[in-house]
């Protein structure tokens, strides 16, 4: 009988999407391989993880500081006392000096958002080309998606929802849990201040627990729980478009409207690209945003259309990850998933 494979997740301490995405993926590898994440603890506990799931407490604060600042010799923050036969990294590609067995899973890189163009992550991305890097077949920054052999996958994930629902009036104001810059600071707190004096038409607002407070539900809004019950309620949801959010509220058939205002590239990009396959609209002003919001809820017909373009996305992409480790593992040779091209052809 075979030995069963080991299997290591490094996850991305960035905002909770990252995360989510490697729970969902452990969750679905651990049914045929042995699975450990790599995370902070206190993180993934927000998560629901197999039992046969393995969590490693894995402190990367250090990378994230020297990495902001630009400096180059990180990869001595990755020390992996275990042996697995693969690594699935989700954007460190500085893992691939310490581990040759790596499998990258991202949609972009730091060092391309960043814009660090160095002699050190010039060898690194050569050690990236000679392996496939898995990434969401519609969210791949286009520096990947030129540089690189992409196997793209689904939203992790199924879809929620069977129906569209007219009844929900629920706007969400989310901005992820990554850190903002000082600029988006002052407008969203300008914004919070303008926010009260909004007549929201019997249309309850779910604002994110860090600008919440308990004086807030006079004016109908209150404390975004990210749970079922409240995605329940929403129609609109206004967010920062990282990853995981756009994913939590198109998996839910949710309008999304960006808000992109002196934010990085990952978050332009992403906005383009929602508008691009008609699931997104993007601003750069949140007061036009929460105006605009109300007036769409209102108008059902496209609110429904945008439910049925969010359900015939591809989903499950954690199976598909599953069969690109099986035929790794398998030995045979990862070429680019065609199935794509033709979904993408008979949307356009």
């Amino acid at each position: 009988m075979n030995k069963q494979k080991k299997i290591a997740i490094v996850a991305s301490n960035n905002g909770l999407g990252h995360i989510k995405r490697s729970v969902v993926l452990a969750n679905s590898l651990s049914k045929k391989f042995k699975v450990s994440i790599f995370c902070l603890k206190d993180k993934i506990n927000k998560f629901k993880t197999n039992k046969n799931v393995k969590i490693i407490n894995f402190e990367i604060r250090k990378y994230k500081n020297i990495i902001f600042n630009k400096k180059n010799n990180i990869h001595n923050f990755f020390i992996f006392k275990n042996k697995f036969d693969i690594f699935l990294c989700d954007n460190y590609p500085e893992i691939l000096n310490k581990q040759k067995n790596t499998i990258m899973m991202s949609n972009f890189f730091w060092h391309d958002i960043l814009r660090i163009n160095s002699e050190y992550y010039r060898k690194l991305e050569k050690k990236i080309a000679k392996r496939p890097i898995i990434s969401n077949y519609l969210f791949v920054s286009k520096y990947i998606k030129k540089k690189f052999k992409v196997k793209p996958v689904g939203f992790y994930g199924k879809f929620l929802y069977k129906n569209f629902d007219k009844k929900k009036k629920g706007i969400l104001i989310s901005f992820g849990t990554a850190k903002l810059n000082y600029k988006n600071k002052i407008q969203i707190n300008n914004f919070l201040e303008s926010i009260k004096s909004l007549n929201n038409q019997n249309m309850p607002i779910y604002l994110e627990p860090r600008y919440y407070k308990k004086n807030y539900n006079k004016f109908n809004i209150y404390e975004a729980a990210f749970d079922d019950e409240m995605y329940s309620k929403i129609a609109v949801a206004i967010i920062k478009p990282g990853l995981g959010t756009i994913t939590d509220c198109l998996s839910r058939g949710i309008t999304l409207i960006t808000y992109t205002n002196n934010q990085n590239k990952e978050f332009t990009e992403n906005a383009k690209i929602l508008e691009e396959n008609n699931i997104g609209i993007n601003f750069y002003n949140l007061t036009s945003a929460l105006n605009f919001s109300m007036l769409l809820i209102k108008e059902k017909f496209i609110l429904k259309e945008r439910f049925k373009n969010a359900k015939n996305l591809i989903w499950n992409g954690e199976k598909e990850v599953l069969k690109i480790i099986n035929d790794l593992f398998s030995n045979k040779l990862l070429i680019y998933n065609e199935k794509y091209e033709q979904r993408l052809k008979q949307k356009n």
